[in-house]
């Protein structure tokens, strides 16, 4: 085992991936400061509202872009070129057809979609201003997220990373444009994100093009049956990982509208564009480690896989103490970025605080899930990402609000993410013991 080597690959794949997710972030981000500071309180709200719809393309997106990487590194360890080949081609051919379907199926639903998650009256006008824009151009994000992986899983993450800037400065560039010269709104928001998301799709799937011409053949969408249900069974995981942010928005919005009305609702946005900047750092970290966590599972590596693991557990630990202290301290001026009316402020920098409880335990739970389902534990790494939206969150929203009102509702998820952590760890504790029984037998 050469530890020098196995350093330099470890922060040549989660700097970069770090970096990336944070950028990713930046893109609701961005359009909440210019819309907040544009457009207002309400607009601010809508963005909110409608964010679990672009969500589930992001997504989806992610669960087969990982799903099809990591099953390409498991090949690369074994040294399987030609099925390494077969399980990127049949990934991108997923990503095209379901960026099509997808966002049809939602424009299809959308008046009763927001309803669903409570968008009426005025704030539906306002929801739509921003929705239907993304929507129609839902095949970019599709593609642009999707490829990031496969990029990434092919050793260039640096590439992977620099193709996120040019969408994310192209959304802040179009933000001030279209948001703030041409006062567009909201209208304008979502035009600058699906632009950028256009300039990230096209450029990725240019670089693959450009890198890889052997994927781009007359055989690429002869799908494999067997490649499509392991990339579904391996990408299930990721995918509620990219998608529980938007189930707890969802849940989330529902309690803030019955125990404190809209001004409950703005300040829950702020709050989750907080919380989704630090979701995707510490995602990053999993997400980074993860092309190397398959490729020495495959290879049979397990000193190497070991390594790996017990480095990202601690940088996993020191990101999250770090942004649990400059969030924390910081919660003022967070809110006054987003331009918070002075009468809401005090709830909100109290919201933010009892949010950062949560960041430790989310980057353990994050990692945990991330090692399981690279390599070749699906069940375990569903079972932890599922019975967060499925029992956990709603059992905890309704007792913690119940019991302390609005309090109750922001510490509902600190509360879900510390449960959780202790069951991946328990989890984790359990499949190495069976493990080593395994070895000895």
């Amino acid at each position: 085992m050469n530890i020098k080597i196995l350093k330099k690959q470890f922060l040549q794949y989660i700097i970069p991936s770090m970096f990336a997710m944070l950028l990713s972030s930046f893109y609701a981000i961005v359009d909440g400061l210019f819309v907040g500071n544009a457009a207002g309180n309400a607009a601010l709200g809508a963005i909110n509202l409608v964010w679990p719809l672009q969500c589930v393309i992001n997504a989806t997106a992610i669960g087969v872009g990982i799903g099809s990487a990591v099953l390409m590194s498991t090949h690369m360890g074994n040294n399987n070129k030609e099925e390494a080949q077969k399980a990127c081609s049949t990934g991108i051919a997923l990503l095209i057809i379901l960026g099509i379907v997808l966002p049809l199926m939602i424009l299809l639903f959308l008046p009763q979609l927001l309803s669903f998650l409570g968008a009426t009256g005025d704030l539906a006008g306002l929801c739509k201003q921003y929705i239907v824009v993304i929507l129609i151009g839902g095949i970019f994000p599709m593609i642009g997220n999707g490829c990031n992986p496969l990029i990434r899983n092919k050793g260039n993450t640096i590439s992977a990373t620099i193709l996120m800037c040019t969408g994310l400065f192209t959304n802040i560039i179009l933000d001030y444009y279209l948001v703030f010269s041409l006062k567009l709104g909201l209208f304008g928001a979502g035009l600058a994100t699906i632009i950028a998301q256009a300039v990230v799709a096209c450029t990725s799937f240019w670089y693959l093009l450009y890198t890889q011409r052997e994927l781009f053949h007359k055989k690429m969408f002869s799908f494999d049956l067997k490649d499509i249900k392991k990339i579904i069974r391996i990408g299930i995981s990721p995918f509620g990982q990219a998608l529980v942010p938007s189930l707890v928005i969802i849940f989330t919005n529902w309690k803030c509208i019955t125990y404190g009305g809209n001004d409950a609702v703005t300040i829950f946005s702020v709050v989750t564009y907080i919380l989704s900047t630090v979701q995707l750092m510490l995602q990053g970290i999993g997400d980074g480690v993860q092309p190397l966590f398959s490729f020495y599972y495959g290879a049979n590596k397990r000193d190497e896989l070991r390594w790996m693991y017990r480095h990202a557990f601690a940088l996993s630990l020191a990101v999250s103490i770090t942004f649990t202290v400059i969030v924390a301290g910081f919660a003022g001026y967070l809110s006054d970025l987003f331009a918070i009316d002075l009468s809401l402020k005090f709830a909100c920098v109290r919201a933010i605080r009892i949010s950062t409880l949560a960041f430790t335990s989310l980057g353990i739970a994050r990692l945990i899930c991330a090692y399981f389902y690279a390599t070749g534990q699906p069940k375990e790494s569903t079972l932890l990402v599922y019975i967060e939206p499925c029992v956990l969150l709603p059992m905890s929203l309704i007792i913690m609000s119940r019991m302390y009102q609005m309090d109750g509702v922001w510490f509902a998820y600190p509360l879900v993410q510390m449960i959780l952590c202790i069951m991946a760890l328990w989890i984790s504790y359990l499949v190495r013991i069976e493990q080593k029984q395994f070895a000895i037998e």
